[in-house]
């Protein structure tokens, strides 16, 4: 199968990477670059007031070590959203890594019902956008946090968007969050699609991301049944 991937340029060389050795032909339409910002982290990492760290993405710890930069911090808890996430930050150096379940409301569920000792408030290391889902929940369930901007995806310019759709032909799109899902549609509207002679399978990471997906193509929307990458791939088979 025809696949493109609409991932930041780095993962997603990974994912067709991973595409290719499954059989399919993938390329890629990156939507946005991450930009980190280390030295706002690593200050907040060093303050040391917190009880536990939460985080809802691997990218906010894609430039942290938690011997250089936590190193009071590394034997807290560290709750993380799902699989993916929980990795990174186990790579990273973190001994007490508890996997939240997949999606932020989940996560905040877990908080909730394992709350860390201590009397901080939870530090959770974001990105921008971000879904409002995690902070909702935790607001709702009355857990103490404060939110640390970690990165930014920034919108990458000038995407040869009709060259690319020329190029791959693609049966399937794979979408990650709802801000990709949202910037895709911008770019290339369902009339584009046809303009095209395309009429691509949309692959979603969650129901959160199909939602994204204009309705007049809904039909051809398919949901992961895991929130990760695992899952999504799932749906090429």
């Amino acid at each position: 199968m025809r696949v493109l991937v609409t991932r930041p340029q780095e993962k997603a060389e990974r994912t067709c990477a991973r595409l290719a050795a499954m059989g399919h032909e993938a390329f890629s339409l990156p939507l946005f670059r991450p930009v980190h910002f280390d030295d706002v982290v690593k200050a907040a990492l060093a303050a040391r007031h917190w009880r536990a760290l939460a985080v809802t993405s691997a990218e906010a710890l894609e430039n942290v070590e938690a011997s250089r930069d936590a190193p009071g911090f590394r034997d807290l808890p560290v709750f993380a959203v799902g699989r993916k996430t929980a990795d990174a930050a186990r790579a990273a150096g973190f001994t007490q890594v508890i996997d939240g379940g997949g999606d932020g409301e989940r996560l905040a569920e877990t908080i909730a019902a394992f709350p860390p000792s201590g009397d901080g408030p939870l530090l959770y290391l974001a990105g921008d956008p971000r879904a409002p889902f995690f902070e909702e929940a935790l607001r709702r369930l009355d857990v103490a946090f404060e939110t640390v901007t970690a990165y930014a995806m920034r919108p990458v310019a000038d995407l040869p968007v009709d060259a690319v759709l020329e190029e791959a032909r693609p049966e399937a799109v794979l979408l990650y969050s709802a801000a990709a899902a949202a910037r895709f549609f911008a770019l290339v509207p369902a009339q584009l699609l046809a303009r095209h002679g395309l009429n691509p399978l949309f692959l979603c990471l969650s129901a959160k991301v199909a939602a994204s997906v204009p309705a007049c193509l809904s039909a051809s929307v398919r949901i992961a049944g895991a929130p990760d990458e695992e899952g999504l791939l799932a749906l090429l088979n």
